[in-house]
This record gives structure tokens, C-alpha cells and sequence, in this order.
């Protein structure tokens, strides 16, 4: 392969880290912590499989100056990492030096919802609301106590005790407007500490819109980061309730994505307070958002209370409200896994993904982030995290001003307010340690570099611990994502050819 009058050579080898997966007639190949998927022919995968024993490359086509497609083509095995120097040691991200970049600012403007959902990610509840006070898109009125709340906090798979009783303290209950803009401030100020550009602002919950007052505070006074030497983004996720033409609007306006919760038009799991269907009031949010050209996507859920609603009509809703993309959030509950069976609940979702692609409507979610993450290369260096952010990149600010790595998560990273500290503390640099490095229990899988596990604070209420693994996830997640392997079409990708087409 490699002409005899070569001087300068240097050795190359597979690597071991090298996935495989034979697609129609080509076969799809990815360094599994680094990414970057591509196909080869088979001639082309004949010519990789030539390198399980270490052959000597040419210096000149190292430097680029390939003369024939077979040296452009190991130039590209070699970026791609798929072949390593013999004498270089494989890619290890042990003993780095943590990252400590936070990309995504999450506001919890309220402990508060207006819905009484069944299988409520937040297990905020409370009172049902009078004709008034839906009126009034003034939020004291809606944040309720604690002995309110209609949800055992001891049964929750999410956050602990502790840090429930915290979420549910009066003194936590909604985010006032000159709290939210001067936590912001802090945050930003973090970010930019460690170089960050660019950001995203999350308007969160419970239901944000109860606290119309203080997102809007948070946009007029930061807009898109012109004055704060830092490009902002927003997005938020709302049941779209309380979608008003003025809120429609304000949004458009700052370019906020909105993100409106809906299991299935016919789901029963999604009632108001007082029990009724929730969809006519989601469907006039979604009408007014539509009305002012709104970016707007469907979040919806599967979990044990809607299998049975979830299917090709959540598609066709999103057709109909303009959404070009849904959420899918599938069951954080570690018993969902071993209840229906990975490749039950694989071939459940794969049909709606299959349908969604029809029309032209992406389904997405943490599962599908391992897919996204696989198609770059080395995406996780400029992206900050793999499919959780709740990996060192994020903060989720409380009412008071505490922070926590995301809404389900237990451990109190610090106050937002104590801008010099909250980086270089244990609780923080433990979960940014997690960024690049999963568990050992990990190591060798085919989507290590791309896969954070299961939701955080399921993990963290089971085990105590956010280093933990929950199995009976794994094989749905690996599953998923070879689906989305298999469902590539050559070119859709960077695709190799050595046979003549």
C-alpha cells in the first residue's frame, strides 16, 4: 500500500476506541468519546481494517499532501481519530483539569403551577385559581404553602427531602423582578470568568408565566446581551396556559424559543387544578403564538401514565401549531426501564420519530443529545456538556437566590449572589468533573462520550450520589441511539468511497 522509497514514516494503528455498525451496504464508524460519524464503503472499510496491526504513513501525506484517494482518505481516518499514532497513548480524559463553564442560566421564577399534572416533573402543585386571578398575571396571588401542595415529597424519585422542604420554603416561592435581574448579573459575571460568550437564559418552574412580571423585567433590562459584552439567548418551558397577546408578543420580540408542554391532545394526564382538560387554554397559548411568528416547539412526555397516549398525534399537532420540533422527555423514573423493557419502549418511541420525519417535525430530548453530539466532532469541548447540563454547565437559581445544578437535582452548589466562590467549591466542581469523565461502570461503552446517564436527580435521590449509574437505562439509550444510526442515508453524513460509484 505505501510505496518502498518512503523515508520519513511515522506508525499508525486502529484505535481501540473505534465503534462499528454495518448500515445497508456501508458501514457506519465513530471514535465513541470523541464522535464524528461517518460511513465507508466496504472497499473503504477494508482499507481501515488493514491497520489492526500498526503500518508505517508517509510524513508528506501527514502534512496533508495526499496524492491518491486511498492517502486522503487516511488523512481523514487519522482527524477523525479512528487511527492513532502506535506510539501515542490512547485519548484519556483522566486528570484533566476541570472546566468550569457555565453556558446555561436557568431561572426558577416560580415554586408554583397552575396545572395538576400526574406524573408532575416538579411536584409543585396548589390550589385552583379564581377567574381573577387568572386575570391577573400578578404572581403573589399563586404562590402557595407548602401544606398546599398536594404531592408526597417523601415518594418523589426526583430531589430529596431536604431539598424540597428548601423549594417549598415562603421565603421561595417567586422571584422578584430586581432579584432576577441583579442574579443574572451575578451569573453573567461568573460566565465571563472563565471566558464563556455566549449563553443561554432559561425562564423555568413550576409555570414561569405566573411570573410574567419578572421574565419580562430580565428581557427588557438584558435584551440580547448588547451591553453585557456576552450574546444571550432565551428559551422557556411553559404548559401555554397563560399565553397572553402581550406575552406572545414580548416574546417574539427578544427571539425567546418557547417550549409549550403537551403529552397528546387527547392525553388525560395534563388537567387543571380543578380537573378539567387543559387543551382548549394550551390551544389558544399556541394560536397566539403562532399569530406573532413565534419559535415554538411541543414538550411532551413518556412515562408509565402516557404510554398509551403518546403516538403520531402529538405529530400532528406540532404540524398544525407551526412546531418543528418536540421534546420528547422520557421516563427519568428508574422503573420505567425494567417495567417495560428497553427495546419496548425503543420501538414505542422510534415509531413517533419515524412518523415526526414525514412531516417534517424533529423529536428530540436527552436520548436524542447523544445522537447530536455523536454527528460532531469532539463536540463537547466547545458545546460544554454531552446530553446534561447539569454537568457543570448550568446553574438553576431559585427564588432566594440558591443554586443547584438543575431543578431535580439535591446538592446546593451556593448563593448566586457569592459570585467569587460557587466555581472553585467541592459541590460544583464535582459535578463539572462529570462533564468529560463518566462512572467507571462507563468505561468501553459505545456512547461513553456522548451519554450523561439518566436524569441527575433520580440518580442523586437513589444513590446519594451523582456519580452513579442507573443500568436498566443504558440499553434504551443505547438503543435509540443506534436507530438514529441506522436511519442515516449515505451523504447525510461525511461518507467514504474507494469503489467507483
Amino acid at each position: 500500500m505505501i510505496t518502498a522509497d518512503v523515508v520519513k514514516t511515522r506508525n499508525f494503528i486502529l484505535s481501540n476506541d473505534i465503534v462499528q455498525h454495518r448500515v445497508g451496504n456501508r458501514t457506519a464508524a465513530y471514535n465513541r468519546l470523541l464522535g464524528g460519524l461517518f460511513f465507508l464503503d466496504d472497499a473503504a472499510n477494508d482499507l481501515l481494517m488493514e491497520f489492526k496491526r500498526s503500518l508505517p504513513v508517509p510524513e508528506r501525506v501527514l502534512g496533508n499532501e495526499a496524492r491518491t484517494r486511498k492517502e486522503e482518505l487516511i488523512q481523514q481516518l487519522i482527524a477523525r481519530r479512528v487511527l492513532v499514532e502506535t506510539t501515542k497513548p490512547e485519548i484519556t480524559f483522566e486528570n484533566e483539569e476541570v472546566e468550569k463553564k457555565v453556558n446555561i442560566i436557568q431561572l426558577i421564577l416560580a415554586n408554583a403551577c397552575n396545572f395538576g399534572c400526574t406524573y408532575c416533573f416538579e411536584g409543585v402543585q396548589g390550589k385552583e385559581m379564581s377567574a381573577e386571578e387568572e386575570a391577573d398575571k400578578v404572581d403573589e396571588s399563586r404562590i402557595i404553602a407548602k401544606d398546599a401542595i398536594k404531592v408526597n415529597i417523601e415518594d418523589s424519585i426526583y430531589a430529596s427531602k431536604e431539598r424540597f422542604e428548601h423549594q417549598y420554603s415562603p421565603q421561595n416561592r417567586s422571584m422578584k423582578p430586581e432579584d432576577g435581574i441583579s442574579y443574572v448579573t451575578s451569573a453573567l459575571n461568573v460566565a465571563r470568568s472563565e471566558g464563556v460568550r455566549e449563553v443561554m437564559i432559561q425562564f423555568f418552574g413550576g409555570e414561569p408565566l405566573l411570573n410574567w412580571r419578572t421574565i419580562r423585567a430580565v428581557l427588557e433590562h438584558f435584551g440580547r446581551g448588547e451591553r453585557e459584552d456576552i450574546i444571550i439567548n432565551y428559551s422557556t418551558v411553559t404548559n401555554g396556559s397563560l399565553i397572553t397577546d402581550e406575552v406572545a408578543k414580548v416574546f417574539a420580540e427578544f427571539e425567546v424559543a418557547v417550549c409549550v408542554s403537551v403529552d397528546s391532545p387527547n392525553s388525560p394526564s395534563r388537567p387543571l387544578k380543578n380537573g378539567d382538560d387543559s387543551m382548549p387554554t394550551v390551544m389558544q397559548g399556541l394560536r397566539l403564538l403562532q399569530k406573532y411568528k413565534n419559535r415554538i416547539a411541543i414538550n411532551a412526555a413518556l412515562t408509565s401514565s402516557t404510554w398509551d397516549d403518546f403516538n403520531e398525534s402529538i405529530v400532528d399537532l406540532a404540524v398544525d401549531v407551526g412546531a418543528k420540533e418536540i421534546g420528547v422527555v422520557v421516563d427519568f423514573d428508574p422503573t420505567f426501564y425494567s417495567e417495560y423493557g428497553a427495546d419496548n419502549i425503543v420501538e414505542h418511541l422510534w415509531r413517533v420519530v419515524k412518523y415526526g420525519r414525514t412531516k417534517g417535525v424533529v423529536l428530540t430530548g436527552y436520548w436524542h443529545q447523544i445522537f447530536q453530539v455523536m454527528l460532531g466532532f469532539d463536540t463537547v469541548s466547545h458545546r460544554g456538556f454531552k446530553n446534561c447540563s447539569a454537568k457543570g454547565a448550568q446553574f438553576s437559581i431559585e427564588p432566594n437566590g440558591s443554586v443547584f445544578a438543575c431543578k431535580a437535582g439535591s446538592t446546593l452548589l451556593g448563593n448566586i449572589l457569592d459570585e467569587s466562590k460557587i466555581l472553585n467549591d467541592s459541590p460544583y466542581l464535582e459535578h463539572a468533573g462529570l462533564r468529560r469523565d463518566n462512572p467507571e461502570f462507563c468505561n468501553g461503552c459505545e456512547i461513553e462520550g456522548f451519554c450523561g446517564g439518566l436524569c441527575l436527580g433520580p440518580l442523586e435521590k437513589k444513590f446519594d450520589s451523582i456519580g452513579a449509574v442507573e443500568v436498566s437505562a443504558c440499553d434504551f439509550y443505547r438503543g435509540i441511539t443506534r436507530k438514529h444510526i441506522e436511519a442515516i442515508q449515505p451523504f447525510e453524513i461525511a461518507t467514504f468511497n474507494l469503489q467507483p460509484v
